[in-house]
Protein backbone atom coordinates (compact mmCIF):
# COMPACT_ATOMS: atom_id res chain seq x y z
CA UNK A 1 0.00 0.00 0.00
CA UNK A 2 2.62 2.58 -1.04
CA UNK A 3 2.32 6.34 -0.95
CA UNK A 4 2.55 7.46 -4.56
CA UNK A 5 4.83 10.33 -5.70
CA UNK A 6 5.15 11.69 -2.18
CA UNK A 7 1.44 12.41 -1.99
CA UNK A 8 -1.09 10.84 0.33
CA UNK A 9 -2.54 8.72 -2.45
CA UNK A 10 -3.47 5.11 -1.84
CA UNK A 11 -2.85 2.01 -3.93
CA UNK A 12 -3.68 -1.58 -2.92
CA UNK A 13 -2.84 -4.00 -5.74
CA UNK A 14 -3.05 -7.19 -3.66
CA UNK A 15 -5.32 -7.94 -0.69
CA UNK A 16 -4.82 -11.19 1.21
CA UNK A 17 -8.02 -12.30 2.91
CA UNK A 18 -7.25 -14.86 5.61
CA UNK A 19 -10.38 -16.83 6.48
CA UNK A 20 -11.50 -19.67 8.71
CA UNK A 21 -15.14 -19.22 7.59
CA UNK A 22 -16.26 -18.03 11.03
CA UNK A 23 -18.81 -15.20 11.39
CA UNK A 24 -16.09 -12.59 11.80
CA UNK A 25 -14.21 -14.00 8.80
CA UNK A 26 -17.36 -13.79 6.69
CA UNK A 27 -17.72 -10.12 7.59
CA UNK A 28 -14.03 -9.55 6.87
CA UNK A 29 -14.68 -11.02 3.41
CA UNK A 30 -17.37 -8.39 2.81
CA UNK A 31 -14.86 -5.64 3.67
CA UNK A 32 -12.16 -7.22 1.50
CA UNK A 33 -14.55 -7.38 -1.44
CA UNK A 34 -15.66 -3.75 -0.98
CA UNK A 35 -12.04 -2.55 -0.69
CA UNK A 36 -11.05 -4.56 -3.76
CA UNK A 37 -13.92 -2.97 -5.68
CA UNK A 38 -12.74 0.48 -4.59
CA UNK A 39 -9.08 0.02 -5.48
CA UNK A 40 -9.31 -2.58 -8.30
CA UNK A 41 -7.35 -5.02 -6.15
CA UNK A 42 -6.64 -8.67 -6.68
CA UNK A 43 -7.89 -10.69 -3.69
CA UNK A 44 -6.12 -13.83 -2.54
CA UNK A 45 -8.54 -16.01 -0.60
CA UNK A 46 -6.36 -17.85 1.89
CA UNK A 47 -7.34 -20.71 4.17
CA UNK A 48 -4.92 -22.64 6.36
CA UNK A 49 -5.79 -26.14 7.56
CA UNK A 50 -4.65 -26.22 11.18
CA UNK A 51 -2.63 -29.41 11.65
CA UNK A 52 -2.14 -28.67 15.35
CA UNK A 53 -5.56 -30.29 15.87
CA UNK A 54 -3.66 -33.57 15.74
CA UNK A 55 -1.94 -32.70 19.00
CA UNK A 56 -5.26 -32.59 20.81
CA UNK A 57 -6.91 -35.56 19.09
CA UNK A 58 -7.07 -39.22 19.95
CA UNK A 59 -4.56 -41.00 17.70
CA UNK A 60 -7.30 -43.08 16.09
CA UNK A 61 -9.20 -39.95 15.12
CA UNK A 62 -6.34 -37.77 13.90
CA UNK A 63 -6.68 -38.80 10.27
CA UNK A 64 -10.44 -38.31 10.28
CA UNK A 65 -10.14 -34.88 11.93
CA UNK A 66 -7.59 -33.62 9.41
CA UNK A 67 -9.55 -35.01 6.45
CA UNK A 68 -12.69 -33.30 7.74
CA UNK A 69 -10.86 -29.98 8.04
CA UNK A 70 -9.50 -30.34 4.52
CA UNK A 71 -12.96 -31.04 3.16
CA UNK A 72 -14.50 -28.11 5.06
CA UNK A 73 -11.74 -25.80 3.85
CA UNK A 74 -12.18 -26.77 0.21
CA UNK A 75 -15.95 -26.38 0.38
CA UNK A 76 -15.65 -23.06 2.21
CA UNK A 77 -13.27 -21.63 -0.38
CA UNK A 78 -15.54 -22.77 -3.20
CA UNK A 79 -18.48 -20.93 -1.62
CA UNK A 80 -16.42 -17.83 -0.94
CA UNK A 81 -14.99 -17.71 -4.45
CA UNK A 82 -18.47 -17.28 -5.89
CA UNK A 83 -18.76 -13.94 -4.06
CA UNK A 84 -15.69 -12.40 -5.76
CA UNK A 85 -14.96 -11.48 -9.40
CA UNK A 86 -13.25 -14.41 -11.12
CA UNK A 87 -10.71 -12.30 -12.98
CA UNK A 88 -9.38 -10.68 -9.78
CA UNK A 89 -9.50 -13.60 -7.37
CA UNK A 90 -6.95 -16.25 -6.47
CA UNK A 91 -7.23 -19.19 -4.07
CA UNK A 92 -4.44 -20.21 -1.72
CA UNK A 93 -4.73 -23.36 0.40
CA UNK A 94 -2.11 -24.61 2.81
CA UNK A 95 -1.63 -26.84 5.83
CA UNK A 96 0.48 -25.87 8.83
CA UNK A 97 1.04 -26.47 12.51
CA UNK A 98 1.08 -22.69 12.98
CA UNK A 99 -1.73 -20.81 11.21
CA UNK A 100 -0.24 -17.32 11.84
CA UNK A 101 3.13 -18.42 10.41
CA UNK A 102 1.41 -19.77 7.30
CA UNK A 103 -0.61 -16.57 6.80
CA UNK A 104 2.51 -14.43 7.13
CA UNK A 105 4.44 -16.66 4.72
CA UNK A 106 1.60 -16.46 2.20
CA UNK A 107 1.49 -12.66 2.50
CA UNK A 108 5.25 -12.47 2.01
CA UNK A 109 5.26 -14.75 -1.04
CA UNK A 110 2.46 -12.83 -2.75
CA UNK A 111 3.83 -9.40 -1.73
CA UNK A 112 0.43 -8.53 -0.27
CA UNK A 113 -0.24 -4.84 0.33
CA UNK A 114 -2.93 -5.51 2.94
CA UNK A 115 -4.02 -8.45 5.08
CA UNK A 116 -7.72 -8.55 5.97
CA UNK A 117 -8.98 -10.93 8.64
CA UNK A 118 -11.70 -11.34 11.22
CA UNK A 119 -11.06 -11.65 14.91
CA UNK A 120 -13.07 -12.98 17.82
CA UNK A 121 -12.78 -11.89 21.44
CA UNK A 122 -13.30 -13.53 24.77
CA UNK A 123 -13.50 -12.29 28.33
CA UNK A 124 -10.67 -13.04 30.70
CA UNK A 125 -9.27 -11.33 33.77
CA UNK A 126 -11.64 -8.38 33.36
CA UNK A 127 -10.45 -7.48 29.89
CA UNK A 128 -11.01 -8.42 26.29
CA UNK A 129 -8.42 -10.63 24.68
CA UNK A 130 -7.83 -10.63 20.95
CA UNK A 131 -7.87 -13.94 19.16
CA UNK A 132 -4.38 -15.42 19.11
CA UNK A 133 -4.16 -15.86 15.33
CA UNK A 134 -4.90 -12.21 14.57
CA UNK A 135 -2.65 -11.13 17.43
CA UNK A 136 0.32 -13.05 16.05
CA UNK A 137 -0.25 -11.87 12.49
CA UNK A 138 -0.53 -8.19 13.48
CA UNK A 139 2.63 -8.20 15.57
CA UNK A 140 4.77 -9.71 12.80
CA UNK A 141 3.21 -8.55 9.53
CA UNK A 142 5.30 -6.39 7.23
CA UNK A 143 2.19 -4.86 5.65
CA UNK A 144 -0.85 -3.25 7.31
CA UNK A 145 -3.50 -5.55 8.77
CA UNK A 146 -7.21 -4.69 8.74
CA UNK A 147 -9.06 -6.59 11.47
CA UNK A 148 -12.83 -6.91 11.63
CA UNK A 149 -14.00 -7.64 15.16
CA UNK A 150 -17.20 -9.18 16.52
CA UNK A 151 -18.94 -5.83 17.07
CA UNK A 152 -18.37 -4.41 13.57
CA UNK A 153 -21.31 -3.77 11.26
CA UNK A 154 -21.22 -4.54 7.55
CA UNK A 155 -20.01 -1.68 5.31
CA UNK A 156 -22.78 0.57 4.08
CA UNK A 157 -21.25 1.06 0.62
CA UNK A 158 -19.59 -1.09 -2.02
CA UNK A 159 -17.13 0.13 -3.26
CA UNK A 160 -15.97 1.07 0.23
CA UNK A 161 -15.03 4.64 1.10
CA UNK A 162 -14.28 5.51 4.71
CA UNK A 163 -16.05 8.73 5.72
CA UNK A 164 -14.91 9.20 9.33
CA UNK A 165 -11.46 8.06 10.46
CA UNK A 166 -9.89 8.09 13.92
CA UNK A 167 -6.09 8.05 13.91
CA UNK A 168 -4.54 7.51 17.35
CA UNK A 169 -0.92 8.52 17.94
CA UNK A 170 1.70 8.64 20.68
CA UNK A 171 4.14 10.41 18.32
CA UNK A 172 6.28 7.27 18.03
CA UNK A 173 7.92 6.02 14.83
CA UNK A 174 5.21 3.38 14.40
CA UNK A 175 2.49 5.99 14.82
CA UNK A 176 4.17 8.19 12.21
CA UNK A 177 4.05 5.29 9.72
CA UNK A 178 0.37 4.82 10.48
CA UNK A 179 -0.32 8.53 9.86
CA UNK A 180 0.54 8.12 6.18
CA UNK A 181 -2.17 5.49 5.81
CA UNK A 182 -4.71 7.54 7.76
CA UNK A 183 -4.17 10.53 5.48
CA UNK A 184 -4.18 8.31 2.39
CA UNK A 185 -7.60 6.88 3.17
CA UNK A 186 -8.85 10.34 4.16
CA UNK A 187 -7.74 11.78 0.85
CA UNK A 188 -9.32 8.94 -1.09
CA UNK A 189 -12.79 9.67 0.24
CA UNK A 190 -12.58 13.24 1.55
CA UNK A 191 -13.08 11.87 5.05
CA UNK A 192 -13.37 13.68 8.34
CA UNK A 193 -10.10 12.70 10.05
CA UNK A 194 -9.69 12.87 13.82
CA UNK A 195 -6.10 12.92 15.07
CA UNK A 196 -6.15 11.71 18.66
CA UNK A 197 -3.68 11.67 21.53
CA UNK A 198 -4.52 10.19 24.95
CA UNK A 199 -2.86 11.73 27.98
CA UNK A 200 -3.18 8.55 30.04
CA UNK A 201 -4.71 7.26 33.23
CA UNK A 202 -3.04 9.85 35.49
CA UNK A 203 -5.17 12.98 35.36
CA UNK A 204 -3.28 16.29 35.43
CA UNK A 205 -4.10 19.02 37.90
CA UNK A 206 -6.84 21.40 36.84
CA UNK A 207 -4.30 24.20 36.52
CA UNK A 208 -2.17 22.08 34.15
CA UNK A 209 -4.96 20.91 31.85
CA UNK A 210 -5.22 23.98 29.56
CA UNK A 211 -1.45 24.07 28.95
CA UNK A 212 -1.22 20.32 28.31
CA UNK A 213 -4.27 20.40 26.07
CA UNK A 214 -2.88 23.25 24.01
CA UNK A 215 0.58 21.70 23.80
CA UNK A 216 -0.61 18.35 22.49
CA UNK A 217 -3.10 19.94 20.13
CA UNK A 218 -0.21 21.91 18.60
CA UNK A 219 1.79 18.69 18.26
CA UNK A 220 -1.14 17.00 16.53
CA UNK A 221 -1.61 19.93 14.14
CA UNK A 222 2.05 19.68 13.14
CA UNK A 223 1.31 16.22 11.76
CA UNK A 224 -1.18 17.61 9.25
CA UNK A 225 0.27 18.44 5.80
CA UNK A 226 -0.88 21.91 4.68
CA UNK A 227 -2.44 20.43 1.55
CA UNK A 228 -4.58 18.05 3.62
CA UNK A 229 -7.09 20.79 4.32
CA UNK A 230 -7.88 20.86 0.60
CA UNK A 231 -9.06 17.25 0.49
CA UNK A 232 -10.18 16.22 3.97
CA UNK A 233 -11.41 17.69 7.26
CA UNK A 234 -8.74 17.07 9.93
CA UNK A 235 -9.56 17.72 13.58
CA UNK A 236 -7.25 17.35 16.60
CA UNK A 237 -8.54 15.76 19.80
CA UNK A 238 -6.77 15.26 23.16
CA UNK A 239 -8.41 12.64 25.35
CA UNK A 240 -7.86 11.66 28.99
CA UNK A 241 -7.93 8.30 30.78
CA UNK A 242 -7.31 4.73 29.69
CA UNK A 243 -5.99 4.66 26.13
CA UNK A 244 -8.22 1.90 24.81
CA UNK A 245 -11.39 3.25 26.39
CA UNK A 246 -10.65 6.79 25.20
CA UNK A 247 -10.00 5.77 21.60
CA UNK A 248 -13.02 3.48 21.44
CA UNK A 249 -15.17 6.17 23.06
CA UNK A 250 -14.08 8.80 20.53
CA UNK A 251 -14.65 6.41 17.63
CA UNK A 252 -18.16 5.68 18.86
CA UNK A 253 -19.04 9.36 19.46
CA UNK A 254 -18.01 10.43 15.97
CA UNK A 255 -19.41 7.27 14.30
CA UNK A 256 -15.99 6.33 12.91
CA UNK A 257 -15.89 3.71 10.19
CA UNK A 258 -12.12 3.16 10.52
CA UNK A 259 -9.55 3.34 13.33
CA UNK A 260 -5.87 3.59 12.36
CA UNK A 261 -3.16 2.59 14.85
CA UNK A 262 0.60 2.30 14.89
CA UNK A 263 1.60 -0.63 17.11
CA UNK A 264 4.81 -1.10 19.02
CA UNK A 265 5.70 -4.78 18.97
CA UNK A 266 7.42 -4.60 22.36
CA UNK A 267 4.33 -3.27 24.15
CA UNK A 268 1.65 -5.11 22.22
CA UNK A 269 0.89 -7.56 25.01
CA UNK A 270 0.41 -4.93 27.71
CA UNK A 271 -3.09 -3.85 28.67
CA UNK A 272 -2.20 -0.21 29.38
CA UNK A 273 0.28 1.31 26.97
CA UNK A 274 0.71 4.94 26.01
CA UNK A 275 0.43 4.07 22.33
CA UNK A 276 -3.28 3.52 22.79
CA UNK A 277 -3.00 0.16 21.06
CA UNK A 278 -4.22 -2.75 23.14
CA UNK A 279 -5.91 -5.99 22.19
CA UNK A 280 -9.12 -4.57 23.66
CA UNK A 281 -9.22 -1.84 20.97
CA UNK A 282 -9.05 -4.40 18.20
CA UNK A 283 -11.60 -6.71 19.79
CA UNK A 284 -13.94 -4.01 21.10
CA UNK A 285 -14.09 -1.64 18.14
CA UNK A 286 -17.37 -1.16 16.31
CA UNK A 287 -15.53 -0.44 13.08
CA UNK A 288 -12.54 -2.06 11.35
CA UNK A 289 -9.08 -1.33 12.75
CA UNK A 290 -6.06 -0.80 10.50
CA UNK A 291 -2.85 -1.64 12.37
CA UNK A 292 0.68 -0.88 11.19
CA UNK A 293 3.64 -2.33 13.11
Amino acid sequence: MPIIDGRAEIDIPIILLATDFSASSQLAAVYAKALAHRFSSTVELTHIVDLSVAEASDSTLIGLAIDERRREGKEGLERLTREFPKNRTQIKEAEALSVPEAILASAHDSKADLIVMGTASKHGFKKLILGSTAESVIRRATCPVLTVGPHVAAPSHDPLAFQTIVYATDFSQQAAKAAAYAFSFAQDSGAHLYLCYVLGVHKPKDSEKPLLQASFERSLKQLIPPSAYDWCSPECVVEHGDSAEAILGLAERVHADLIVLGARKATFWLKYVETGLTPSILAGAKCPVLTIC
